[in-house]
């Protein structure tokens, strides 16, 4: 029994370090999206966006990628009830979903820099995303209480 027990600690640990090294990747995908940012900034002086919005039209389109933004962190919320977390491959998948979803927020600044220019649109989304990272980041404590056998 004590055996199992340890078995399947290792596994969870394992398994946890995995996830661990897939969000730090993630994360630093975010910063890499930074740089493009400065790059296209700097290689295409002034930059204005290859959509060359009007004004009106790239403010719309940030407040709709906020409400994007919003609806992303309610399913974040949601995740661990959609995905069953019974086990630590269900862990492993619900984090990484997790993840992706994070890392889309910024993703939608990439875009919506690409489309109007304003480097600001992209930070703000930005720090969104790091923001969710910072609340959703699994912990290690939490998958072990998740992993315990309910106690009669």
């Amino acid at each position: 029994m004590a055996t199992n027990i340890k078995d399947k600690n290792i596994t969870l640990k394992s398994r946890y370090l995995a996830v661990n090294f897939i969000g730090l990747a993630m994360i630093a995908a975010i910063f890499v999206y930074a740089g493009l940012v400065e790059v296209i900034k700097w290689h295409w002086a002034p930059f204005h966006g290859f959509a060359k919005l009007p004004v009106q039209t790239e403010s719309l389109l940030r407040y709709i990628f906020l409400g994007l933004a919003g609806v992303q962190y309610l399913v974040i919320k949601a995740v661990p009830k959609l995905v069953r977390t019974e086990s630590p491959e269900h862990l492993a998948q619900a984090a990484i979903i997790t993840f992706a979803l994070c890392e889309s927020v910024a993703l939608l600044g990439l875009v919506l820099f690409l489309l109007c220019g304003t480097p600001l649109n992209f930070y703000l989304f930005m720090v969104i995303s790091l923001g969710f990272f910072y609340l959703f980041y699994p912990k290690y404590e939490e998958w072990e209480q998740k992993m315990e056998p309910p106690r009669p």
